[in-house]
């Protein structure tokens, strides 16, 4: 076998190019479903509530799986994990791409959500384990790169593949990318040096009561969450399951503390840079609703775009996150994670002021203008706020803390999109036609925004100040 050097590698090895492909093939796997509802609605003779449980049924798994799958890298080891979910992520790509009926299309988004769940944690912790402390913010700017490059890539190759011949042909192209990548990744990483697993260090020991809690409580919440713009805070259903979730999260609380292998360390929340790098992924996440929900809804109903031509004119945003990510990593390890967080999240904020004011004849040359600082705005907030959260762990709780990442990524984005949805829906006109000023629904939705950027910026603010006593 051959020799394993001591120290992490710092270059675009073969093995991390590896890590960042799986992580763009989940991230276009998860942005190109929404293209395909429209042919997928007619081909298998669906009602329009089929659509939603097409989505759910990605988002609902990955997100409360994350945590779990990456505390189990941690604890025996990322590599095989890694490679298993490139794997299960194919054979759900391909049960969808050939599903006869919905229940095998929403039994194939299922394994795909389980595949990504496994992959983007342990793939992030691999990645880390190969990388020098002082130059990690660079390659996590890479991989916030993958996530801008599939931001883009993923509804605009699909659709062009729907349009050439069906809804079908995506999935079984990813499903072969999939199996080319877990080919390529078992050869480069089977002698490749991973971290020290969790398990060595605590005997082995796995949390099951508190993973099974954390499940059930992201799930009641994200439940929740996504089915209150149609269901209203009056059902029961609705308010039985955010209550739920605020039981069920005490109860983890309170296993954690008392467990000898906690899924989650307590004591992680009472460290600054963990707890505000979750509360900047929140706040981000969130604000990305007034991009990729609130816009798409404005270049519909008021500029009457397809679906298509929608994803072509929110390309700006997705473009330069994929340029501008790398400087957020640079800036993040030469200043620390609190300056880019609290500049980017300025610039996100102006953005979101300015588009508050959009009419019904402002062109889409000036929209463009500021989503792609919208964009600039999140590439420099998002790799340092994942800086942030893994820096203050030990290598042995990578694969966790990117877990929680990831859950927090799912979870502002939902509420983000609810609270926006709600407040669009509740004050939009019936016509726009006349209409003179600022769209009601759309202007306050962008100010919920820009307020939620603000708060970004004071919590970019406090990394600041506490990157200053640490150095002291």
């Amino acid at each position: 076998m051959p020799a394993v050097k001591d120290h992490p590698k710092t270059a675009l090895s073969p093995a991390i190019i590896c890590l960042l492909l799986a992580y763009l093939l989940s991230i276009m796997n998860m942005t190109s479903i929404k293209v395909l509802l429209p042919a997928i609605m007619t081909d298998l003779g669906l009602e329009l509530n089929w659509l939603t449980w097409v989505v759910n049924a990605y988002t609902l798994p990955v997100a409360a799986l994350t945590p779990l799958a990456g505390r189990i890298g941690d604890v025996v080891g990322p590599r095989r994990f890694f490679l298993g979910g490139i794997f299960v992520l194919a054979i759900g790509s391909l049960i969808c791409g050939v599903s006869p009926t919905i229940s095998w299309l929403i039994a194939g988004r299922i394994m795909q959500a389980v595949g990504a769940a496994l992959l983007v944690p342990t793939g992030l912790a691999l990645m880390m384990a190969k990388t020098e402390e002082n130059k990690r913010g660079r390659l996590l700017g890479l991989w916030g790169s993958m996530g801008g490059v599939g931001a883009v890539t993923g509804p605009v190759v699909s659709g062009l593949l729907a349009e050439l011949f069906s809804w079908r042909e995506p999935f079984i192209v990813i499903a072969l990318f999939a199996l080319l990548i877990a080919l390529l990744s078992w050869t480069l990483l089977k002698t490749e040096r991973e971290p020290s697993p969790a398990g060595r260090e605590n005997g082995g020991g796995f949390d099951s009561p508190g993973a099974a809690t954390l499940i059930f409580a992201v799930f009641s919440l994200l439940m929740g969450i996504t089915l209150l713009p149609d269901w209203g805070w009056e059902n029961n259903w609705i308010r039985l399951s955010l209550i739920l979730f605020v039981i069920l999260l005490y109860v983890f609380y309170r296993i954690e503390k008392k467990s000898a292998a906690p899924l989650l360390d307590p004591k992680l929340m009472g460290n600054p840079s963990f707890s505000l790098g979750l509360l900047t992924v929140f706040l981000e996440q969130f604000a990305v609703a007034g991009t990729f929900f609130v816009m798409p809804i404005f270049l519909g109903s008021v500029h009457g775009y397809g679906a298509g031509a929608t994803a072509l004119l929110l390309t700006p945003v997705s473009i330069v996150i994929a340029l501008a990510a790398p400087l957020g990593g640079r800036l993040s390890d030469r200043y620390g994670p609190g300056l880019p967080i609290v500049f980017g999240m300025l610039v996100r904020a102006a953005s979101f002021i300015v588009l508050a004011w959009i009419t019904v004849d402002t062109a889409y040359s000036s929209i463009a203008i500021w989503l792609a600082l919208n964009g600039l705005g999140f590439a420099l907030t998002s790799t340092p706020a994942l800086h942030a959260v893994l820096s203050s762990v030990r290598p042995s709780q990578h694969g966790v803390a990117s877990g929680v990442h990831n859950m927090l990524r799912f979870t502002g984005s939902a509420i983000g999109t609810t609270v926006a949805g709600i407040v669009l829906y509740a004050l939009i006109p019936s016509s726009f036609a006349g209409l003179l000023g600022p769209l009601p629904g759309f202007h306050e939705a962008y100010l919920v925004e820009a307020v939620a950027c603000l708060l970004g910026v004071g919590v970019g603010i406090l990394l600041i100040r506490n990157s200053a006593k640490k150095s002291q």
